[in-house]
Protein backbone atom coordinates (compact mmCIF):
# COMPACT_ATOMS: atom_id res chain seq x y z
CA UNK A 1 0.00 0.00 0.00
CA UNK A 2 2.84 1.99 0.99
CA UNK A 3 4.34 2.00 -2.36
CA UNK A 4 1.25 2.60 -4.35
CA UNK A 5 0.72 5.79 -2.75
CA UNK A 6 4.84 6.75 -3.62
CA UNK A 7 5.22 8.68 -7.27
CA UNK A 8 6.90 6.46 -9.88
CA UNK A 9 10.26 8.08 -9.75
CA UNK A 10 10.58 7.70 -6.23
CA UNK A 11 9.31 4.35 -5.97
CA UNK A 12 11.65 3.14 -9.08
CA UNK A 13 14.57 4.93 -6.66
CA UNK A 14 13.55 3.35 -3.72
CA UNK A 15 13.44 -0.31 -5.54
CA UNK A 16 16.44 0.61 -7.42
CA UNK A 17 18.52 1.36 -3.70
CA UNK A 18 17.28 -1.40 -2.58
CA UNK A 19 18.16 -4.06 -4.98
CA UNK A 20 21.35 -2.02 -5.31
CA UNK A 21 22.07 -2.57 -1.76
CA UNK A 22 20.99 -6.51 -1.70
CA UNK A 23 23.10 -7.36 -4.45
CA UNK A 24 26.37 -5.70 -3.03
CA UNK A 25 25.52 -7.54 0.10
CA UNK A 26 25.66 -10.68 -2.10
CA UNK A 27 28.33 -9.60 -4.08
CA UNK A 28 31.90 -10.97 -2.75
CA UNK A 29 34.72 -8.28 -2.84
CA UNK A 30 37.63 -8.43 -5.41
CA UNK A 31 40.29 -10.89 -4.31
CA UNK A 32 43.20 -9.24 -2.02
CA UNK A 33 40.83 -6.07 -1.73
CA UNK A 34 38.76 -5.84 1.63
CA UNK A 35 34.86 -6.23 2.34
CA UNK A 36 32.46 -3.59 2.75
CA UNK A 37 32.89 -0.47 5.15
CA UNK A 38 29.90 -1.39 6.17
CA UNK A 39 28.53 -4.69 7.98
CA UNK A 40 25.52 -6.33 6.30
CA UNK A 41 22.95 -5.06 8.97
CA UNK A 42 24.08 -1.61 8.71
CA UNK A 43 23.84 -1.28 4.84
CA UNK A 44 19.85 -3.18 5.65
CA UNK A 45 18.97 -0.92 8.32
CA UNK A 46 19.92 2.06 5.52
CA UNK A 47 18.19 0.23 2.65
CA UNK A 48 14.99 -0.53 4.71
CA UNK A 49 14.83 2.97 6.18
CA UNK A 50 15.41 4.24 2.51
CA UNK A 51 12.48 2.11 1.71
CA UNK A 52 10.00 2.93 4.71
CA UNK A 53 10.75 6.76 3.73
CA UNK A 54 13.21 7.84 6.80
CA UNK A 55 16.26 9.90 6.35
CA UNK A 56 17.84 7.61 8.47
CA UNK A 57 18.94 4.16 9.73
CA UNK A 58 18.16 3.40 13.27
CA UNK A 59 22.07 3.75 14.61
CA UNK A 60 22.16 7.78 13.46
CA UNK A 61 18.39 8.14 15.26
CA UNK A 62 20.22 6.85 18.57
CA UNK A 63 22.69 9.38 18.37
CA UNK A 64 25.35 7.39 17.01
CA UNK A 65 27.02 8.09 13.76
CA UNK A 66 27.26 5.43 11.27
CA UNK A 67 30.75 4.10 10.87
CA UNK A 68 30.73 4.06 15.10
CA UNK A 69 27.95 1.71 14.42
CA UNK A 70 29.76 -0.27 11.89
CA UNK A 71 33.38 -0.23 14.03
CA UNK A 72 31.03 -1.28 17.14
CA UNK A 73 29.54 -4.07 15.08
CA UNK A 74 32.79 -5.34 13.94
CA UNK A 75 33.10 -9.05 14.26
CA UNK A 76 36.57 -9.25 14.61
CA UNK A 77 37.18 -6.11 16.84
CA UNK A 78 34.19 -7.40 19.22
CA UNK A 79 35.39 -10.75 19.29
CA UNK A 80 38.83 -8.91 20.12
CA UNK A 81 37.74 -7.26 23.13
CA UNK A 82 35.46 -10.21 24.37
CA UNK A 83 38.71 -12.15 25.01
CA UNK A 84 40.53 -9.48 26.64
CA UNK A 85 37.71 -9.28 28.91
CA UNK A 86 38.73 -12.59 29.29
CA UNK A 87 42.13 -12.72 29.50
CA UNK A 88 41.82 -10.10 32.51
CA UNK A 89 40.00 -12.34 34.48
CA UNK A 90 42.48 -15.11 34.22
CA UNK A 91 43.86 -14.01 37.69
CA UNK A 92 41.07 -14.50 39.30
CA UNK A 93 40.36 -17.60 38.01
CA UNK A 94 44.12 -18.84 38.92
CA UNK A 95 43.73 -17.96 42.47
CA UNK A 96 40.49 -19.48 42.69
CA UNK A 97 42.13 -22.83 41.37
CA UNK A 98 40.36 -22.94 38.07
CA UNK A 99 42.85 -23.74 35.39
CA UNK A 100 40.85 -25.12 32.87
CA UNK A 101 38.91 -21.98 32.90
CA UNK A 102 42.65 -20.42 31.88
CA UNK A 103 42.90 -22.70 29.17
CA UNK A 104 39.90 -22.04 28.22
CA UNK A 105 40.28 -18.60 27.75
CA UNK A 106 43.71 -19.59 25.82
CA UNK A 107 41.85 -21.42 23.90
CA UNK A 108 38.95 -18.96 23.44
CA UNK A 109 41.65 -15.99 21.99
CA UNK A 110 43.73 -18.02 19.52
CA UNK A 111 41.88 -18.45 16.73
CA UNK A 112 40.75 -14.43 16.10
CA UNK A 113 44.74 -14.34 16.23
CA UNK A 114 45.49 -16.43 13.40
CA UNK A 115 42.07 -18.45 11.88
CA UNK A 116 39.34 -16.77 9.32
CA UNK A 117 36.47 -19.10 11.53
CA UNK A 118 33.31 -17.50 12.43
CA UNK A 119 33.67 -13.87 11.97
CA UNK A 120 35.66 -14.43 8.61
CA UNK A 121 38.74 -12.62 9.86
CA UNK A 122 41.50 -13.10 11.70
CA UNK A 123 44.15 -10.61 13.17
CA UNK A 124 46.50 -11.20 11.10
CA UNK A 125 44.54 -11.03 7.39
CA UNK A 126 43.22 -7.36 9.03
CA UNK A 127 46.62 -6.38 9.29
CA UNK A 128 47.86 -7.36 6.04
CA UNK A 129 44.48 -5.24 5.04
CA UNK A 130 46.07 -1.92 6.90
CA UNK A 131 47.45 0.98 4.58
CA UNK A 132 50.64 1.80 6.26
CA UNK A 133 53.21 -0.82 6.69
CA UNK A 134 54.04 0.64 9.87
CA UNK A 135 50.57 -0.12 11.31
CA UNK A 136 51.20 -3.52 9.51
CA UNK A 137 54.45 -4.41 11.41
CA UNK A 138 52.61 -3.10 14.72
CA UNK A 139 50.30 -5.41 14.55
CA UNK A 140 51.64 -8.47 13.44
CA UNK A 141 54.34 -7.52 16.62
CA UNK A 142 51.98 -6.90 19.07
CA UNK A 143 50.11 -10.35 17.44
CA UNK A 144 53.56 -12.32 18.46
CA UNK A 145 53.76 -11.16 21.79
CA UNK A 146 49.55 -11.70 21.93
CA UNK A 147 50.89 -15.71 21.17
CA UNK A 148 54.03 -15.43 22.79
CA UNK A 149 52.23 -14.70 26.04
CA UNK A 150 49.29 -16.90 25.81
CA UNK A 151 51.16 -19.92 25.11
CA UNK A 152 53.33 -19.28 28.86
CA UNK A 153 49.40 -18.75 30.07
CA UNK A 154 48.60 -22.13 28.90
CA UNK A 155 51.46 -23.67 29.54
CA UNK A 156 51.68 -22.59 33.39
CA UNK A 157 48.14 -23.65 33.51
CA UNK A 158 48.38 -26.79 32.10
CA UNK A 159 51.48 -27.59 34.50
CA UNK A 160 49.15 -27.18 37.69
CA UNK A 161 46.63 -29.68 36.21
CA UNK A 162 48.97 -32.23 35.81
CA UNK A 163 50.62 -31.61 38.90
CA UNK A 164 53.97 -30.72 37.91
CA UNK A 165 53.82 -27.34 39.11
CA UNK A 166 52.44 -25.71 42.39
CA UNK A 167 49.75 -23.15 41.69
CA UNK A 168 51.86 -20.49 43.90
CA UNK A 169 54.83 -21.04 41.13
CA UNK A 170 52.16 -20.53 38.23
CA UNK A 171 50.81 -17.83 39.71
CA UNK A 172 53.52 -15.63 38.83
CA UNK A 173 53.81 -16.51 35.14
CA UNK A 174 50.02 -15.99 34.87
CA UNK A 175 50.78 -12.36 36.22
CA UNK A 176 53.44 -11.65 34.00
CA UNK A 177 51.78 -13.14 31.10
CA UNK A 178 48.54 -11.37 31.45
CA UNK A 179 50.05 -8.16 31.96
CA UNK A 180 51.98 -8.57 28.90
CA UNK A 181 48.87 -10.19 27.34
CA UNK A 182 46.72 -7.28 27.83
CA UNK A 183 49.05 -5.13 26.88
CA UNK A 184 49.24 -6.91 23.10
CA UNK A 185 45.85 -6.80 22.90
CA UNK A 186 45.34 -3.05 23.57
CA UNK A 187 48.17 -2.61 20.76
CA UNK A 188 46.19 -4.39 18.03
CA UNK A 189 43.03 -2.52 19.54
CA UNK A 190 44.49 0.57 18.72
CA UNK A 191 45.60 -0.13 15.33
CA UNK A 192 42.38 -1.31 14.31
Amino acid sequence: ALIHQASAPHTAFTMLLVLTASLSLLTPPPLGQAGPALPRRACLAAAAAAAAGLHAPPAIAIGESLMEAAVSADPLIVRLKQAREGIAAVPLQADSGDWAAVRKTVSFTLPFLTLKGYTGESVKSRAASLKTEQAKATVLDQRSALLVSLAKLDKAAYAVQIGKTPPAEASEVVTTSVDDALAAMDGILAEF
